[in-house]
Order: structure tokens, then C-alpha cells, then sequence
């Protein structure tokens, strides 16, 4: 199992928040630690799909909260 420690660096090293001596650590211990470089890619993976799969809101559903708006600040 990975140590919390290296699952929190492996996360910042996906979202590129990772400091630079700490990434080519990382990057040569991915070379000698395949479950590492497996983790490594899974996170890679699930981030694309998380970047795939964001949406907005439907513009309907935007207007209704415009109008809500509105109308409370004409209540005052």
C-alpha cells in the first residue's frame, strides 16, 4: 500500500502543484516502483475524466435564479 505522504504528492504532481525537486523525485521513483507508476497513472486517468465530465448549469435554470435574485432585491 502507498503511504498517505506519497498519495498527497502523487495528487499535487497531477495537478502540477508539486515542487520541482520533489517532482523529479517522483519522476525517478515511478523507474523503479511500478504499483507507484500504476497509482500515478490512475490519477492521471481519473482526472481526465473528471475534466471530461464537468458541465454547466442549463441557462433556464440560470434565468430562475437571476429572477429569484432580482426579485428579493426588490423586496427590500
Amino acid at each position: 500500500m502507498i503511504k498517505t505522504s506519497t498519495q498527497n504528492e502523487l495528487i499535487q504532481y497531477v495537478y502540477n502543484e508539486l515542487a520541482v525537486d520533489a517532482c523529479e523525485q517522483l519522476e525517478a521513483a515511478f523507474m523503479h516502483d511500478d504499483e507507484l507508476a500504476e497509482s500515478c497513472s490512475e490519477l492521471l486517468q481519473i482526472q481526465n475524466l473528471l475534466d471530461s465530465a464537468l458541465k454547466t448549469p442549463h441557462e433556464r435554470t440560470v434565468q430562475n435564479i437571476l429572477n429569484y435574485s432580482k426579485s428579493l432585491s426588490l423586496q427590500s
